[in-house]
């Protein structure tokens, strides 16, 4: 069903970029007017989950790994039933490609891999929550190279 986006809307808004021939993602929720509890309360529910993902990513960690860290803190939240989808996926030169940071990927994480950290919940009539970020894995750290606010009171728009 199409319609107007509304006060009270949460949007999830993405961009891509190709930088020398290779994808980059950003994604973040976008609030029309103030956040209602509900949009909050998920809001920081989707950050936590994207956290518990940043908190397990390294070199030699599985690719499964991740996503197990994320299905793990969705249910200890109780937010499980409302993650639809893989925590994140490789990127190169498509948008999608392995390894993708999902349960049934044994991939180990190597330095020059570039990921996308995006767990999402998607909560029928509020919305879906999701944050999208590119990383790049070093030899001994990650790195977020997508630097855009995550906090709800900067990601609040009015129309």
């Amino acid at each position: 069903m199409e319609r107007p986006i509304k006060v009270g809307d949460a949007l999830v808004t993405g961009a891509t970029a190709d930088v020398g021939g290779y994808m980059a993602e950003l994604e973040r929720n976008l609030f029309v007017g103030k956040p209602s509890n509900d949009v909050i309360k998920y809001h920081e529910i989707a950050l936590k989950l994207q956290d518990a993902a940043l908190n397990v990513l390294r070199p030699g960690v599985k690719a499964s790994d991740v996503d197990r860290a994320v299905i793990k803190t969705a249910k200890e939240l109780g937010v499980i039933e409302y993650l639809l989808h893989h925590s994140g996926h490789g990127l190169g030169l498509e948008g999608h490609e392995a390894p993708f940071l999902d349960v049934g990927d044994e991939t180990v994480l190597r330095p020059g891999m570039v990921v996308t950290v995006e767990p999402g919940i998607y909560i029928n009539g509020l919305g879906g929550f999701r944050h999208s970020d590119t990383v790049v894995i070093h030899e001994d750290y990650v790195e977020v190279i997508t630097y855009y606010p995550r906090d709800t009171e900067s990601l609040v728009v009015e129309i």
